[in-house]
């Protein structure tokens, strides 16, 4: 019978490479596993959105561009509310190379309405339309993101107003800085509807409470 003995530096070196290993696998565990399911869930459980949230969009200099998308749950601005598509409104801000101004497309969805700058009616918009930023110096563009339509009216929606102002930078450069803004949900929003996905309902209209 042999007896094994093992010199003390190799058991501080197993030792080691046992808890390195050890702290790899939580490591790991947590990035691929954990750490998503967290942002899941704290998505999940986030509010809903509400009147007078606002966005500020500040492009940078050297990208000179930036893309904003609006939609249920996986674009950037999450409405998480029923009848919303994912990417339903999109909004592409390009800087000019040497001038501060910038020019915005406007890519629809379905059931998205528009008003530009300058006009007076909000429409449907079906197709992609672009204008420049100057026009929005003492004005705003409406955007309309509508979960049902009926005779080509908005029954339940998002409003958002975009406008725009000057600022100054950290460098003391004047900069224009854009700000997205939910105007409006109509006809409301029912805080108690949140299902499993964290998805809400708009509320009823006021005719069907009052019939009630």
């Amino acid at each position: 019978m042999f007896l094994l003995i093992v010199p003390s530096p190799l058991n501080w070196i197993m030792l080691a490479l046992g808890v390195g290993s050890a702290g790899a696998f939580a490591f790991l565990s947590y990035r691929l596993f954990i750490r998503p399911a967290l942002r899941v869930k704290a998505e999940r459980d986030s509010p809903p959105p509400e009147e007078g949230w606002r966005k500020e969009i500040l492009i940078d200099e050297a990208d000179r561009q930036r893309r904003f998308s609006i939609g249920q749950l996986d674009s950037d601005i999450k409405l998480r509310l029923a009848g919303i598509k994912e990417d339903q409104l999109i909004l592409q801000f390009r800087k000019d190379r040497g001038l501060e101004e910038y020019e915005i497309t406007v890519s629809p969805g379905p059931n998205v309405f528009y008003r530009a700058p300058h006009a007076r009616k909000i429409e449907p918009i079906r197709s992609s339309e672009v204008f420049q930023s100057r026009e929005l110096i003492g004005n705003n563009a409406m955007f309309r993101v509508a979960a049902s339509v009926k005779d080509n009216r908005p029954l339940q929606y998002v409003e958002f107003l975009l406008t725009s102002r000057y600022i100054i930078s950290n460098l003391g450069q004047e900069r224009m800085q854009f700000e997205l803004e939910i105007s409006r949900i109509f006809p409301s929003l029912d805080e108690k509807s949140r299902d499993k996905k964290g998805i809400f309902s708009f509320g009823r209209f006021k005719q069907e409470a009052d019939e009630e």
